[in-house]
């Protein structure tokens, strides 16, 4: 079985391209990376046809809610066949459209054995909600823990980093 999965950046394709494949043994995804969340936005009814053409048995597109107040103003921000997709019932959907309402960087934050296994002389333990975290500054303090105070953390890396530690029940 095939699916397609339409992501926001590259961080997030080198995350999902791992974690999906390792938890998800016998199912092969097809993940494109958009650049931005706007491009994902916009190219939605073009990744629709693209994947639907690939007889792909479903289609995904992963999208942060990022500064919108809530998942339906972001669902809003699709075009209307996409919105129309979106909303078939569950059973005859082919495209889900995933709105991940903690930024990418607060989820990961939310699995402390991973982060300890990455970042061992970091000190963190992780709150019951990451969603009030500062995802951006969190992830630097903890990176200069480990590496020093002049290092900065590349956002892909740590997700190529993150991925295999990963375990998606502890978020």
């Amino acid at each position: 079985m095939r699916i397609g999965v339409g992501v926001e950046g590259p961080s997030d394709r080198a995350f999902w391209d791992k974690v999906l494949h390792k938890h998800c043994p016998g199912v092969r995804f097809d993940i494109r990376n958009m650049k931005t969340r706007d491009k994902l936005i916009r190219a939605a009814p073009r990744l629709l046809d693209t994947f639907r053409s690939l007889h792909y048995a479903a289609g995904f597109i992963l999208v942060d809610r990022d500064r919108d107040p809530c998942v339906a103003a972001v669902r809003q921000r699709f075009d209307e066949v996409i919105r129309q997709e979106a909303h078939q019932p569950a059973a005859e959907r082919y495209l889900f459209v995933c709105v991940a309402i903690r930024g990418f960087e607060a989820w990961l934050l939310a699995d402390a054995a991973a982060i300890k296994a990455l970042l061992p002389r970091a000190n963190y333990t992780a709150p019951t909600d990451t969603a009030s975290l500062n995802p951006g500054r969190l992830l630097r303090t903890l990176w200069q823990q480990q590496y020093g105070r002049n290092a900065t953390p590349n956002k892909i890396g740590f997700a190529s980093m993150m991925a295999p530690q990963f375990e998606p029940a502890a978020g």
